[in-house]
């Protein structure tokens, strides 16, 4: 009787120990995937799992997004392409990407937390201008951070990840394997779809991958800033 008595006390203590631990909280509305991961290096030739969208610049145009050669392409003039991956929305998450831009002018990166055309976020590495771009649309208003960095056009490909902690209002942002810089963002709207972007004759992308953890912030991207 004894046992059985610590036996059903030990599994009390336990589902009380589980409900303790502290869950991320997302808007009612966002449904959120948890435990998600998307990857795709194209080389099938096709872009099933993708929304291939238009410009977010007026007016807005369709990118002429298409698989060439296992890599992903849009290289139309104008600004802000857009292409998202279909029928999931994220809150914390991990976006990786390879990309090489066309010069003289061409940028690129990913969208991030995407609920329509008036709330979203860029990053975007931008050559030309010498940096990467962290750009904030909150109701329809255009907010941007630009933060230093120097990257030529060439033939390479080079490696762009970011880390976005919803919880904790904070993007972290690595090239190549190395860590740029920390982005607080301001916009309350971190949740929504995620994928890519380019513009002014954009370029290629090439092994993309998404992966929503759902796990407490700290325990998501503790491994990310120890690299």
């Amino acid at each position: 009787m004894m046992k059985d008595y610590l036996k059903i006390t030990i599994l009390i203590l336990l589902l009380i120990t589980i409900l303790a631990i502290p869950k991320t909280i997302l808007p009612a509305a966002a449904s959120p995937d948890l435990y998600f991961l998307f990857a795709d290096d194209f080389n099938d030739g096709n872009t099933d799992g993708w929304w291939l969208g238009y410009s977010h610049a007026l007016p807005h145009t369709y990118g002429n997004w298409r698989i060439e050669n296992g890599v992903l392409v849009q290289d139309m003039g104008g600004d802000d392409f857009i292409t998202l991956v279909e029928n999931h929305i994220f809150s914390d998450q991990v976006l990786e990407t390879k990309f090489k831009f066309n010069g003289p002018a061409g940028y690129g990166g990913f969208t991030l937390w995407f609920q329509d055309y008036n709330n979203l976020v860029f990053i975007n590495v931008y050559p030309a201008a010498g940096g990467v771009g962290v750009a904030e649309w909150i109701n329809g208003v255009g907010q941007s951070t630009s933060y230093p960095f120097s990257l030529t056009y060439d033939d390479a490909w080079h490696s762009l990840k970011v880390a976005a902690d919803s919880v904790n209002e904070i993007i972290y942002v690595y090239m190549d394997g190395d860590f740029l810089f920390s982005h607080h963002t301001t916009t309350s709207q971190r949740t929504g779809r995620s994928g890519l972007m380019n513009g002014n004759g954009g370029g290629y992308f090439d092994d993309f991958k998404l992966s929503s953890e759902g796990l407490p912030p700290m325990t998501v991207f503790l491994p990310i800033l120890q690299k």
